[in-house]
């Protein structure tokens, strides 16, 4: 889950409004008379189950909660999310991010340029050249992935960027080099392999470095900056976004050199998570591109406590709230998996990249073969207590309750069956052996129910997620050439905030990356995002015919919004523009019909 989605599942549009805007309820909405202009009939309505608010008066406009503050309180796309984000009590990047990322991410792609060429040219990277060799990593690679190494001297890479007109300031903000307390210049990496990690988009971000001596600590990372958040990345992916759409999965793995080499045997679906658990970033960077998401664990360190707890954090990340009736007056929120999640054990004393050098059926076999969290830790956990003793079941079934309980509840009696066969109980002394009740197991799961008790709430919270918004977007973005088409499309198709910003600044744009540099940090990831969305379509004349129909889409919602009003105030106040509408309702479904006819 992104940043952005975080703060908007926490959310909700009616508490937000009704801060400052007194509602009254319309059915099953609210209204108000607009905050945004004078009038005497309500014509400003809040929709609970779609998270939206829409002024059907004078200002004829709408769209989200950050959208709401947006204009509520005069202030800009990031400092309206910053504000929420605080009352959600969720941490986001520093606005003066976007300020700094356009020097910083030449900065960056000059230093990687940099290392390339020292571990290339430089007698000195002759060891580190044989070291590759001996890895398995072919020239290609090396050069596909930017492999590089900094130099052992310690200021080479801070003299060239200077040389270069960058300043020793920009190299110190990205992370590259150290400010002493005497106010000297030093390289931060220094004789080590380097990796450079890029973001979705394949700018380089960062960095990790390597030691080939054996001294510690073994690896260095870039520290945090405005571009470098190591929880937010995947190495790889933008080398990976084709592969991951083709097959469907994605295979994460620990180390860099495990991805680099399935890639160069044609297992172009692996990215490394970087020796941390998966983030809701991470997740949420692969949401919409793989169906499955495979780790593929060294057994060596399977029974380690740490191993097991980064599983349980990846699963959790994995599974998203889902809204539904458990009755006519209670919501229920349950765990709906995001991407589903398997577990792919390496043979003993084996890493990816050894795996895939000796025998790549033996890799291709191991991912296919693949077992849910559920029946990999069913397997391995046991071998951890003692069963012989009530002590050891009880904390086994304590362990493995909370991850059977956040599952489905067809599959929850399945494996709910397999652990008291497990631990020789029935069902009734399982669940004393768990020492708590099914609600509590519940609540430890992260499920948790509440009633709808006032007219606002909303019995049904649709998906965070806007298909038809995101993909036309994706379209504009992977295809230059429909900008000549897009004269049609306007900010208020789109009722997400985070999209109407992101659009209105592509109008504004000549390309991607100056869209990337004028939008805040989190809508420049949300670009990302929106370009590693997969595209059902192959060619621009496919593109071409897919993006007049989201317009289409797009302006028959519009209008449908707007007719909606005529249903919404049951005092039945005339709609001066419902003619107009209708018209134009009218002649989009003619012109559809015209289409589907092939006139």
């Amino acid at each position: 889950m992104t940043l952005l989605d975080d703060v908007k599942q926490r959310l909700d549009i009616v508490e937000v409004v009704s801060r400052t805007v007194p509602l009254q309820p319309a059915g099953r909405n609210l209204k108000a008379r607009c905050p945004f202009h004078t009038e005497r009939t309500p014509s400003f309505y809040v929709f609970p189950e779609t998270q939206t608010w829409r002024c059907f008066g004078a200002c004829a406009t709408g769209g989200d909660a950050i959208g709401f503050v947006m204009r509520q309180e005069a202030v800009p796309f990031g400092e309206a999310l910053r504000r929420l984000a605080r009352e959600a009590g969720v941490s986001l990047p520093s606005p003066r991010a976007s300020l700094q990322a356009s020097p910083l991410l030449q900065v960056n792609k000059e230093a990687a340029q940099f290392y390339h060429r020292y571990l290339i040219q430089a007698p000195e990277a002759e060891p580190v050249r044989a070291y590759l060799s001996k890895r398995g990593i072919t020239t290609t690679s090396t050069e596909a992935f930017l492999l590089g190494l900094s130099p052992s001297q310690p200021s080479l890479l801070s003299e060239h960027l200077v040389g270069i007109g960058f300043s020793a300031e920009q190299g110190v903000e990205a992370g590259l080099l150290l400010r002493s307390e005497d106010g000297r210049i030093r390289d931060r990496f220094r004789g080590r392999l380097m990796f450079p990690i890029a973001d979705a988009g394949g700018q380089v971000v960062g960095f990790s470095g390597r030691v080939l001596d054996g001294s510690e600590p073994k690896y260095t990372n870039t520290p945090r900056t405005p571009l470098f958040d190591k929880g937010s990345l995947l190495y790889g992916l933008h080398r990976a976004v084709d592969g991951i759409r083709t097959s469907g999965t994605v295979v994460v793995v620990e180390g860099y050199t495990d991805v680099i080499v399935p890639h160069q045997a044609g297992f172009t679906n692996v990215v490394a998570s970087m020796g941390t658990s998966l983030t809701q970033q991470q997740v949420g960077l692969l949401e919409g591109l793989a169906k499955s998401c495979v780790l593929a664990l060294d057994p060596d360190v399977a029974g380690q406590e740490a191993t097991f707890r980064s599983l349980e954090g990846s699963w959790r990340v994995f599974q998203r709230p889902q809204m539904g009736y458990l009755q006519r007056s209670t919501v229920v929120y349950t765990r709906q998996n995001r991407v589903a999640l398997k577990i792919a054990a390496l043979p003993e004393g084996k890493d990816p990249d050894e795996v895939v050098l000796q025998d790549p059926d033996a890799w291709k076999r191991i991912i296919a073969e693949a077992r849910s969290l559920p029946d990999f830790l069913l397997e391995v956990l046991p071998r951890r207590y003692d069963l012989a003793m009530a002590e050891g079941r009880r904390q086994l079934a304590e362990r493995l309750g909370p991850v059977i309980v956040a599952l489905e509840p067809q599959d929850q009696d399945r494996y709910l069956t397999r652990l008291e066969q497990l631990v020789g109980v029935d069902r009734h002394t399982l669940d004393q052996l768990l020492g708590v009740s099914r609600q509590a197991m519940l609540r430890q799961a992260g499920v948790q129910t509440r009633a709808a008790s006032r007219p606002g709430a909303a019995p049904f919270r649709r998906a965070l997620a806007d298909p038809l918004e995101q993909y036309t977007l994706s379209l504009l973005f992977q295809e230059p050439a429909l900008r000549d088409q897009a004269g049609a499309l306007t900010p208020e198709h789109f009722v997400r905030a985070e999209h109407r910003e992101i659009f209105t600044a592509w109008q504004r744009c000549a390309t991607l990356e100056t869209v990337r540099q004028s939008v805040d940090p989190v809508l420049a990831q949300h670009v990302d995002r929106l370009l590693a969305l997969p595209s059902p379509v192959a060619g621009p004349t496919d593109r071409t015919a897919e993006f007049a129909e989201c317009v289409h889409r797009l302006e028959e919602r519009r209008l449908r919004l707007l007719k909606r009003h005529e249903g919404l105030d049951e005092e039945g106040a005339p709609v001066p523009a419902s003619l107009d509408v209708n018209r134009r309702l009218h002649q989009l479904f003619t012109e559809q019909r015209g289409k589907n006819r092939g006139d």
